[in-house]
């Protein structure tokens, strides 16, 4: 099996990312060069047109990364739009049933595995250059591609058995923990034991069907009690909150070293 992003998903292996809110080639090379595994390119919650989603998807290739995109709905056309570009996956928001399993997963793969709309023009498909052999294109399209769904409130978490059990359906799962403690009347509170008890019962019915379990994290040394409890796909922050952060910290270091001096 090539050692895709799918192909770590499915051996266990821990993998880690982060999201790309900035529209920033850039930003996405240099988060590259830091070492992580995969990028989530958010179209959901931050505005970008597709030649921010192509070029921020080129730059994380050329470090090797795989670039996964956001998309701000579980709908056909938008599902298409952003892997014509070339994902390497997507990510779907608030997956609350089997059958938002089943559209992704239709409009994600081509026939007979689903029913993405074919063109051989496109991005994904080398711009014509594949069109002697498109059949096998769409086969590898079907097999490497990561489609992985959002459990983010309490109908999600309700059905979680359903949604898991969908066969094709989702190669990981991820728990927002912050929505999810809004949906639970905890908002804020992702440590709430109702939020945990939630997401380790998302994690575990991942793991009893051969899903994949990730979550987000608020610190990197918080990905060993995950680990321990079955997840292998983790997310850590943002392209702005790393930016802020780092600018934030060096900034209080220099007020420090000056205020010592005074």
């Amino acid at each position: 099996m090539k050692d895709t992003l799918k192909a770590k998903l499915k051996r266990g292996e821990p993998v880690f990312g982060t999201f790309a809110f900035m529209a920033s080639p850039d930003i996405v090379e240099i988060m590259g060069y830091a070492g992580f595994d995969y990028v989530i390119i958010d179209l959901e919650h931050s505005p970008k047109n597709w030649s921010d989603v192509a070029n921020m998807i080129r730059a994380a290739e050329v470090r090797g990364m795989a670039a996964l995109v956001r998309v701000r709905e579980n709908a056909e056309k938008s599902i298409l739009e952003v892997l014509e570009l070339g994902a390497a996956g997507i990510v779907v928001p608030f997956i609350r049933s089997a059958d938002d399993v089943r559209k992704a997963v239709k409009a994600t793969n081509y026939a007979p595995k689903g029913e993405r709309g074919t063109c051989t023009l496109t991005r994904a498909a080398r711009y014509g250059g594949l069109r002697s052999e498109y059949l096998a294109h769409c086969l590898r399209q079907n097999e490497d591609l990561v489609i992985i769904g959002q459990i983010e409130d309490r109908a999600g978490v309700d059905q979680i058995d359903a949604i898991v059990s969908c066969d094709p359906g989702l190669d990981a799962l991820i728990v927002g923990r912050s929505d999810l403690a809004s949906s639970l009347g905890e908002p804020g509170q992702v440590e709430a034991p109702a939020v945990i008890a939630a997401t380790e019962r998302v994690v575990e019915a991942a793991k009893r069907k051969g899903v994949a379990a990730g979550i987000g994290i608020y610190a990197p040394a918080e990905a060993g009690r995950w680990l321990d409890a079955g997840c292998s796909l983790f997310f850590y922050s943002a392209d702005t909150a790393l930016l802020l952060n780092a600018a934030a910290s060096a900034t209080k270091d220099f007020q420090q070293a000056v205020a010592q001096r005074g």
